[in-house]
C-alpha cells in the first residue's frame, strides 16, 4: 500500500512540472503579455509547483522509507490515496484540455508576426476583391445574416455593406422566382446541411433591375468539425448571361426576322406529329415562298428586300395565334404550322395568310410601293400520319411549287388540290428532276441571236438553259433555277452549260463559224475555284480562240461576291475570255462598281430599255451608263428591245449591241456542224433581221 501511495505522490510531482513548465506560459501567452512576462511568470510557477513537488517527493521517500508502514489502509486511504487520486485525475484533465485548446495560440514572435501578415492579407483580399464575399450565420429560421460583408457585394446590389449587415438577410438579394425555384438549396445552404452549394441567381438591384450571379457557397467548420458559418462568393455574370442568351437565341432564331430558323421549325414540325399522333389532334403545315422577291433585290437593293422579308415575318405573326409556329425556312420563304386545326379550317387559314400577304406586305420606296404576294403550299397533319416530320415538310414544299408552276399567289393543299393525294406523294421533287435532267438527257441550249448595232449583223448570241419536261416541252429557267440555288445544284447546271458552250464554240470554230458566245453563271460559281479551274482545262484543250466566250454574271451576284468576281475576273481575262456585268444598273451601288470591277462590257438592265422610246427617265439613264463605259472603252448592250424606235435611239446613244425579242426570239441551239448533244434550229423570222437583211448585211446566226 505504501508503493502504491508514492508512486500517486511521484506522478502528482510530475504533473506540478509540466503545468509549471508548459501550462502557465501558454496562458500568459494567451493574455498576450510581454516576452518577459512570460518568463517570469514561468518562473513564479516553478518556484511555486517546485515546491509542491518537492513536497509530494518527500511523502513518496516518506513511504518507501516505510515511514507509514504503521498506518491502517483507511489511514492511508483518507490522507494520501484518494487526494492523490483526485489531483492526478483533474491533472491530467486540465493538462490535456488546455494543451488541445490553447495548443494553436502558442507561436514564436516570428510566427506570431507571420501569422499577423497573414491576417492582413486576407483582410485585403476581402475588402478589395472583385468578386463578392460575404459570411453568413447558419440555422433553421435564423441562417442567412450576414456577418461580414465585402464592398464588392455592397456595390453588385447598390447597398453599403451596413446596409446588408443590419437590415438585410441574405434571401432579401435573391430574386422571388429564383427564390422559389432554388428553394431547396437555398434552404440546405442557410441551415448548414451542405458543404458546398453552386447555383445561378438573380439579384435584386437596388434600383429594381435584376442581377445574374454565380453564387458558390462553402460550410466552414472548427477543429471537432461543428458547422460555424458559411463563406459565400459571388460573381457577376449578368454580361456573360446576357452573351449566352443572345447566343442560344440566334441557334434557334433567324437574326434578320426573329422566327424561328429552319432547324428548329423542323423540331417543331417533328413535335407536331408526335403531339397530333398521341392525342388524335390534327394541324396544318405550310410552306409560304414570296413570289419574284428576287426582283425586289436586284431592283431595289439588299437592305429594301430585307425590310420586306420583315415586313411579312410581321404580317403572317400578326394573322396567327399565339400558339401557331412561324419560321423562316431561308431566303424569302417562311413556314408555319397551326395546331388543333381540322382540314377544312386549315385551307381558311392558308387563303387568310394569301390574302395578308397580298394586302399588307408591301414596301415604300422613293415614293414607289412595292407589292408582292406569295404561293403557298399547305399539309394537313392528321393523328394517324406514318409519315415523318421531314417528309410531310417535303409534301408542303412540292405544293408550294404546284401553286408556284399554276401561276403564282394562290394556295396549294396536299389534301384538297385537284390531283389525288397519291399523285401528289408520285411526283418528284424539283431537285430530283434537275438531278435526273443532269445525269440524262433533261437540259437542252437555246440561244438567242445579239445584233451588232454598228454592222447590222448578228455576230454573237447568248447561251440559254432549257429543262425538257416529260412532253419535250421547254421549262423556263425561271421554274427551276431558284430550286437548283436552293438546294445547292447550280455549280452543276453552271458546269453542265459551261461544258457544252466551251464544245459549241469548238464546233462552230472548225466550221468557220466564229460568232462570240455569251454564257451566265451564278453568283455562287464565282467562290468555286474548282469550277473556274475546269473552265480553264476545257478551253485550253479545245484550243478555241478565247476571245469568242463572253462570261455574264449579273451586277447584284457581282457585288455580293465582290472580291470573288474580281479574282474571277482575273483569271478568265488573262486567259483571254472577256467579262460582263448582266442587268446592269438594278443594283444602287452599279458607277461605284464600275472602276473596281474588271470587265469588258455591260448589259443594260431591261427595265431601262423596254419602254425607252416613252420614258424621259430612261433615256437619261440609258444615255449616262452609255457615256462612262464608252469613256472606259467598255462595251454596252441594250436587254428587252420591243421595237425599231427604240434600236434607233439606241443607236444614237452609242449602244453597241441590242437583244430582245424584236431583234430575235431565243431557240434550240444550232452546232452548225453535226453534233449529238445539240438539237435542230428552229427558224423564228425577226422583223427586225429582215429588214437589216433588206438593206444592207445579212444576219449571220
Amino acid at each position: 500500500m505504501t508503493i502504491f501511495v508514492a508512486l500517486l505522490a511521484l506522478v502528482v510531482a510530475i504533473q506540478y512540472v509540466v503545468i509549471a513548465a508548459d501550462i502557465v506560459p501558454r496562458f500568459a501567452r494567451l493574455a498576450a503579455v510581454p516576452e518577459r512576462a512570460i518568463t517570469l511568470a514561468k518562473w513564479g510557477a516553478m518556484a511555486f509547483f517546485a515546491g509542491c513537488a518537492v513536497t509530494h517527493l518527500q511523502i513518496a521517500h516518506h513511504m518507501l522509507t516505510g515511514g507509514g508502514g504503521g498506518a491502517s489502509a483507511a489511514h492511508l486511504a483518507a490522507d494520501h490515496i484518494v487526494p492523490h487520486v483526485a489531483q492526478i485525475v483533474g491533472g491530467v484533465a486540465f493538462i490535456s484540455i488546455a494543451k488541445r485548446r490553447l495548443e494553436i495560440r502558442l507561436t514564436t514572435k516570428d510566427t506570431a508576426g507571420h501569422l499577423r501578415d497573414v491576417e492582413r492579407r486576407f483582410r485585403a483580399t476581402f475588402e478589395r476583391s472583385p468578386t463578392g464575399i460575404a459570411l453568413l450565420s447558419l440555422g433553421f429560421g435564423r441562417g442567412g445574416q450576414f456577418l461580414q460583408v465585402n464592398p464588392a457585394l455592397g456595390r453588385m446590389v447598390g447597398l453599403s455593406p451596413d446596409v446588408l449587415l443590419h437590415e438585410r438577410h441574405y434571401e432579401d438579394l435573391v430574386h422571388p422566382g429564383d427564390r422559389e425555384r432554388d428553394d431547396v438549396e437555398l434552404r440546405a445552404m442557410l441551415a448548414g446541411e451542405r458543404n458546398d452549394v453552386e447555383l445561378e441567381q438573380r439579384y435584386r438591384h437596388s434600383d429594381g433591375s435584376d442581377v445574374w450571379v454565380q453564387v458558390r457557397a462553402s460550410l466552414v467548420r472548427d477543429d471537432d468539425g461543428e458547422p460555424l458559418f458559411n463563406l459565400v462568393q459571388m460573381r457577376d455574370i449578368t454580361d456573360e448571361r446576357t452573351y449566352s442568351d443572345k447566343l442560344r437565341f440566334l441557334a434557334d432564331h433567324d437574326a434578320l426576322t426573329g422566327l424561328f430558323n429552319r432547324r428548329r421549325f423542323e423540331e417543331e414540325v417533328d413535335g407536331a406529329v408526335v403531339f397530333a399522333r398521341r392525342f388524335q389532334l390534327p394541324a396544318s403545315l405550310f410552306v409560304i415562298d414570296l413570289d419574284q422577291f428576287k426582283h425586289v433585290n436586284d431592283g431595289y437593293g439588299h437592305l429594301a428586300g430585307d425590310d420586306l422579308l420583315r415586313t411579312v415575318a410581321n404580317v403572317l405573326s400578326a394573322r396567327l395565334r399565339d400558339t401557331d409556329i412561324v419560321g423562316r425556312l431561308g431566303g424569302d420563304e417562311f413556314g408555319v404550322i397551326c395546331p388543333h386545326t381540322s382540314p377544312a379550317v386549315g385551307e381558311l387559314v392558308g387563303r387568310d395568310l394569301l390574302e395578308a400577304i397580298r394586302a399588307d406586305a408591301q414596301l415604300h420606296v422613293a415614293e414607289r410601293t412595292v407589292r408582292i404576294t406569295a404561293s403557298i403550299g399547305g399539309k394537313q397533319i392528321s393523328g394517324d400520319e406514318l409519315a415523318t416530320g421531314a417528309e410531310l415538310l417535303a409534301e408542303a414544299d412540292n405544293a408550294m411549287y404546284e401553286a408556284k408552276e399554276g401561276g403564282r399567289d394562290r394556295l396549294s393543299m396536299v389534301d384538297f388540290a385537284a390531283a389525288a393525294p397519291t399523285q401528289m406523294r408520285a411526283r418528284l421533287t424539283w431537285a430530283e428532276r434537275i438531278r435526273d435532267g443532269l445525269d440524262g438527257d433533261g437540259f437542252v441550249l437555246w440561244e438567242q441571236p445579239i445584233l451588232n448595232l454598228a454592222t447590222g449583223i448578228c455576230d454573237r448570241s447568248e447561251l440559254l438553259i432549257r429543262m425538257v419536261d416529260a412532253d419535250g416541252r421547254p421549262v423556263l429557267p425561271g421554274v427551276f433555277l431558284p430550286v437548283a440555288e436552293r438546294f445547292g445544284q447550280i455549280q452543276a447546271i453552271d458546269r453542265w452549260v459551261l461544258r457544252l458552250a466551251v464544245e459549241l464554240a469548238r464546233v462552230r470554230q472548225a466550221a468557220g463559224n466564229h460568232d462570240v458566245l455569251e454564257v451566265n453563271l451564278s453568283g455562287i460559281s464565282l467562290t468555286d475555284e474548282s469550277l473556274i479551274d475546269d473552265l480553264v482545262s476545257q478551253i485550253k484543250a479545245a484550243s478555241i480562240d478565247p476571245t469568242r466566250l463572253i462570261f455574264e454574271v449579273t451586277e447584284t451576284a457581282a457585288v455580293a461576291n465582290f472580291d470573288d468576281a474580281r479574282r474571277f475576273a482575273g483569271r478568265i481575262t488573262d486567259l483571254g475570255c472577256q467579262f460582263a456585268l448582266d442587268d446592269f444598273g438594278s443594283g444602287f451601288g452599279s458607277f461605284y462598281y464600275l472602276k473596281h470591277l474588271p470587265f469588258d462590257g455591260v448589259k443594260i438592265d431591261g427595265d431601262f430599255v423596254k419602254d425607252l422610246a416613252a420614258t424621259k427617265a430612261d433615256q437619261l439613264t440609258v444615255q449616262a451608263i452609255v457615256q462612262i463605259c464608252a469613256g472606259l472603252g467598255k462595251e454596252t448592250t441594250a436587254e428587252f428591245v420591243q421595237n425599231d424606235a427604240t434600236i434607233d435611239l439606241l443607236t444614237s446613244y452609242g449602244v453597241d449591241f441590242a437583244q430582245g425579242y424584236h431583234i430575235g426570239k431565243p431557240r434550240p441551239v444550232t452546232a452548225v456542224a453535226e453534233a449529238s448533244v445539240f438539237r435542230s434550229p428552229v427558224s423564228m423570222p425577226s422583223p427586225v433581221m429582215a429588214r437589216f437583211s433588206a438593206e444592207g448585211p445579212s444576219t449571220s446566226a
